[in-house]
């Protein structure tokens, strides 16, 4: 049984393999780590028929991280040339083509290149990488998700070599849960019961069957291992986790600045488990700041940062712009918010400008010039809204237009009002109302800039009468756009069926739903988008509160911290929002929808079939309302309402 197995699952990969040939093909056919490769690749797929020119970027799986090469592509006709110069310690490649930002994911396959050894045979952690493609870094390259996949390709990495399943033992298993539900239960058991016959020798071994056991819904048995592993290893890893669960839930600085010269000292020293740690110190100097500006305690703060010594220059860049936005948004001393703001815009820009730090290996040139100029933008959006806040205008002004304009070209609802902020306040009228209306009619406009433009028209009309028709007149042709679009997307997918508890503790059941249009949307309370979204979220739940064949649930997934339901009811508590939220505490129905990323939203119908998936947020409360409004009129089988 277990031969005819394996032979189906070498009939299933050569058959990936062979598919992914009618339009890519390289030599030499069984290349190993070293070897260049030379590739022709005819554009398919979303990129079929294009007439821009295609590029291309490899990405070299290494045991030190990926590397990134962009090819120089040669056309001739329809097809392209190219060649790979790859790297002695490589075991896999994956190579993107694509247009702007439109890929080519041969059918969701990918393009992959499996490295061997001197021998002939796959590199070790190549199909280990393979099964992380299929289940994480393959979305960014167009390749949808697929966890049926990654497990054929772990399993192919066990059969291959043998030893790397303790290592990824937990990770393969959370694949098994998720794939082969059924079979589960007995396949966890059966690791239970392989990992004791083989005994617990290092604690590796007491890690895995930890990991086992939680997987397996057996806390007690997992706790017993745990102080099993302590006891036996009384300095092992184990120790590192330990005293780092101690720092992060400390929230008192200066017991958190206690606890950091442990972890300094720790790190100094030759114990190999503090390796990781010492890599990252001034990451957790910045943590240990950050716990007085949670405090508002801004002189002591002030001079926690002088005293840190960070030298990552980068991070503290990082840390002054996330801390300066905070300051900005609550009105908390506006004057330091504006000193540390413009210390990071400042770093930022001359890192664009002229480079400073190392280029990152898992990037190319152009992929890290330009996360230069996003890095520079956001932090000039933050520099330019404090001095909005402090009055500043016309200082503000050419920050907010580098963020929105310049770098952005007017795509980010969130950098336009910013900037739409400052025009009003700076530009005359006639110049800032053109601009502004361009936001609207793109679809990239926000509820304070509709307010900027309703000012606006007041002052010239005398009156507000016919400002929402000339809202409508402006939002008209991009509404129609968007309404095309929509149809183009409609899905039919049979919505994973769940039942999950909300914060009073009831189980809701999906199925019970069935006859109604739901809308789920998936967060967390650490996710800034998701956050970011809700106040247009919340309008959408007030629109459709009467109609009892529409129902919105928000799935609270991903949640980090121990007391998850709290942090969820907290927060919605807090912010006064009418939402239904339930609890997928286990993080299994988010992975059911096999979501990528979150704020994402799908719109299911009547009939329980997903009609719509809209991932993340741009900013724009109006397009979002809009958009999400649309979806529910689709999925309803009505006509969206028109302007």
């Amino acid at each position: 049984m277990f031969l005819r197995k394996l032979f189906t699952l070498l009939l299933s990969l050569a058959a990936i393999t062979t598919y992914s040939q009618k339009n890519f093909s390289y030599t030499p056919e069984n290349p190993k780590a070293g070897d260049v490769i030379t590739f022709t690749y005819e554009p398919a797929g979303d990129l079929a028929n294009t007439m821009q020119k295609v590029e291309a970027v490899a990405y070299i799986s290494r045991p030190k991280g990926q590397k990134a090469d962009e090819l120089v592509l040669t056309q001739n006709g329809k097809k392209y040339t190219g060649s790979i110069q790859t790297d002695t310690s490589g075991n896999l490649i994956n190579i993107a083509f694509f247009v702007d930002k439109k890929f080519d994911n041969n059918f969701n396959e990918g393009y992959l290149i499996v490295l061997n050894d001197e021998k002939g045979n796959p590199k070790k952690n190549a199909y280990r990488n393979m099964s992380q493609f299929y289940q994480f870094t393959g979305p960014g390259v167009g390749v949808e998700k697929n966890n049926t996949k990654a497990l054929e390709c772990m399993e192919k990495e066990f059969s291959l070599y043998p030893d790397t399943k303790k290592i990824f033992i937990a990770s393969y298993l959370r694949l098994i849960n998720t794939v082969k539900k059924d079979e589960a239960p007995a396949i966890v058991q059966k690791e239970i019961e392989l990992a004791l016959k083989q005994g617990l020798k290092d604690e590796s071994d007491y890690i895995s069957l930890e990991s086992i056991y939680v997987i397996a819904k057996l806390p007690e048995q997992a706790k017993f291992i745990t102080s099993l592993k302590k006891e036996k290893f009384p300095n092992g890893s184990w120790t590192v986790n330990e005293i780092m669960e101690k720092y992060y839930a400390e929230t008192d600085p200066v017991k958190k600045k206690g606890l950091l010269d442990e972890i300094v000292q720790k790190a100094n020293s030759d114990d190999q488990n503090w390796k990781a740690i010492k890599e990252n110190i001034d990451y957790y100097k910045l943590l240990t700041v950050s716990a007085y500006a949670n405090q508002k305690k801004w002189d002591e703060f002030k001079k926690a940062v002088e005293e840190s010594s960070v030298t990552d220059k980068g991070r503290l860049a990082l840390f002054y712009n996330n801390t300066a936005w905070e300051m900005q948004e609550t009105g908390e001393n506006l004057a330091y918010a504006e000193e540390i703001s413009r210390m990071a815009t400042l770093y930022a820009q001359g890192e664009m400008k002229n480079p400073t730090s190392k280029k990152p290996e898992s990037m190319t040139a152009s992929q890290w010039q330009k996360q230069n100029e996003f890095i520079y933008a956001m932090y000039a959006d933050t520099y330019a809204m404090v001095l909005y806040r402090t009055g500043s205008y016309k200082k503000g002004l050419p920050y907010a237009r580098d963020a929105a304009i310049t770098i952005n070209k007017e795509n980010s609802a969130g950098y336009n009002n910013t900037y739409a902020l400052l025009a009003e306040k700076v530009l005359p009228p006639k110049q800032y109302k053109k601009e502004i209306e361009q936001f609207v009619k793109d679809g990239k406009s926000t509820t304070e800039m509709k307010d900027i433009l309703k000012r606006t028209y007041k002052k010239e009309q005398k009156s507000e009468a016919g400002f929402d028709d000339y809202m409508a007149s402006l939002q008209k042709e991009n509404y129609m756009k968007m309404i095309e679009e929509l149809r183009k997307s409609i899905l039919n997918e049979a919505a994973p069926s769940f039942a999950l508890l909300d914060l009073d503790g009831k189980k809701i059941n999906v199925s019970d739903l069935k006859g109604k249009v739901v809308i789920v949307d998936f967060w967390a309370t650490w996710c800034g988008p998701c956050k970011a979204s809700f106040p247009a979220m919340q309008k959408m739940v007030t629109k459709f509160k009467d109609n009892a064949d529409v129902q919105f649930v928000f799935i609270d997934s991903w949640e980090r911290g121990e007391n998850k339901q709290k942090n969820a009811a907290d927060f919605v508590l807090n912010n006064k929002y009418s939402f239904h939220v339930l609890l997928d505490t286990d993080d299994k129905v988010v992975e059911q929808f096999k979501v990528e990323g979150i704020p994402t939203k799908f719109v299911i119908d009547k009939n329980g079939s997903i009609r719509f998936k809209s991932i993340g947020f741009d900013g724009s409360d109006d397009k979002l309302v809009q958009e999400l409004s649309a979806m529910i009129d689709l999925a309803s089988g009505n006509t969206p309402k028109a302007f």
